[in-house]
């Protein structure tokens, strides 16, 4: 008769991820720390779908070049990405939620559809004057250019797209304060 050694089962073995101090659970991979949010379950599920990527699997494969990425999927591909920053705590959902509508906005006006190699740094500068007609308050226009600049930062950063357009180019809007008097002359 055989004996078979009964190796002991490690944490690791039974729960892939670990309770950080702030009440997340988390994971380290490749030397950095991924949070997948409070929720156990939420959270196992959350590392399940994005491991592979994480883990270096496949993440050549799921990168889309310059030529054939559309903005939809840029922008599908960043909102995710914020999503996942709500999810784990560290985005509240107002400014999720603007950025949604925000980019909505940018998508509209440039077509869902479009490649993004094709936006020019005049596109996006006629995107900032098409705001400027619409909206009267320069806050709000700075939150839709500030969503946009965040979108191209982020896929360069990120190694999603190699080349942006010039995103310097489109400055945001100086917010004047007229100061309110209390009493009139």
């Amino acid at each position: 008769r055989c004996k078979m050694k009964r190796r002991r089962k490690t944490r690791s073995d039974k729960f892939p991820l670990t309770r950080h101090a702030t009440g997340q659970y988390c994971k380290k991979i490749n030397g950095k720390l991924y949070y997948f949010g409070k929720d156990k379950k939420l959270a196992l599920q959350t590392y399940l779908e994005q491991a592979t990527y994480l883990h270096g699997g496949t993440a050549s494969a799921q990168r889309v070049s310059n030529s054939n990425m559309t903005l939809k999927h840029l922008c599908d591909l960043y909102l995710d990405y914020q999503h996942s920053k709500v999810r784990a705590g560290d985005l509240s959902a107002r400014h999720y939620n603007d950025q949604i509508y925000s980019l909505g906005k940018f998508m509209s006006f440039n077509g869902k559809g479009r490649k993004i190699k094709s936006i020019s740094t005049v596109d996006l500068q006629n995107y900032k004057r098409k705001l400027q007609s619409n909206h009267g308050s320069a806050s709000r226009l700075n939150i839709h250019i500030g969503a946009m600049k965040a979108l191209f930062h982020w896929a360069r950063r990120n190694d999603v797209l190699q080349d942006i357009p010039n995103i310097d180019a489109v400055s945001r809007s100086k917010i004047i304060h007229h100061e309110m008097y209390t009493f009139s002359p």
